[in-house]
């Protein structure tokens, strides 16, 4: 009678371990993608709301020039808004596919030697969970600054415009 305890088998375990450890690869690709993307679109748009302020602020009745600005602002902060989201997604699924990863090699003791004996001990825990991704973390910083200068140069901008046009 064939052995039913280890449906996997090491061949098959090391294949899903590598398909999980290759997706977590994948998807912090994405994140640094995204997050390249969006805030550069970002600085595209703080770029012409700063040239538009330089070339074109006497030239613009002032309801049609603050209408423009606060079009920016809002555009910048809800393209920084959407990718908070996503790399709060991208993270989750990142840390989902270690967790599992992880989970699966501590059942085989070579597998376990790949992700090294902390990871392994950790992962031996009953309530085990992989934590958020450092780095998906750190990406949110420079998306919190965009932010931040998006609603400060609309409000600067407002109030030159309004005190001493």
């Amino acid at each position: 009678m064939p052995d039913t305890s280890d449906p996997l088998g090491l061949d098959k375990a090391f294949e899903a371990f590598k398909f999980y450890e290759e997706a977590a690869e994948k998807t912090k690709g994405h994140a640094w993608s995204q997050t390249t993307w969006i805030l550069t679109l970002n600085a595209g748009i703080l770029a012409f709301s700063l040239n538009l302020y330089a070339e074109y602020s006497t030239k613009i009745p002032l309801s049609a020039f603050l209408v423009i600005e606060w079009i920016s602002c809002i555009a910048g902060l809800t393209l920084c808004g959407m990718l908070f989201i996503v790399i709060l997604e991208l993270g989750t699924h990142i840390a989902t596919y270690w967790e599992t990863a992880n989970k699966l090699a501590v059942k085989y003791t070579a597998l376990a030697e790949l992700i090294g004996k902390k990871a392994a001990a950790k992962a031996r825990e009953p309530d085990y969970k992989e934590p958020f991704p450092d780095f998906c973390a750190r990406l949110r910083w420079p998306v919190a600054l965009f932010m931040a200068g998006h609603f400060l140069w609309a409000i600067v901008v407002t109030g030159l415009m309004c005190s001493g046009r």
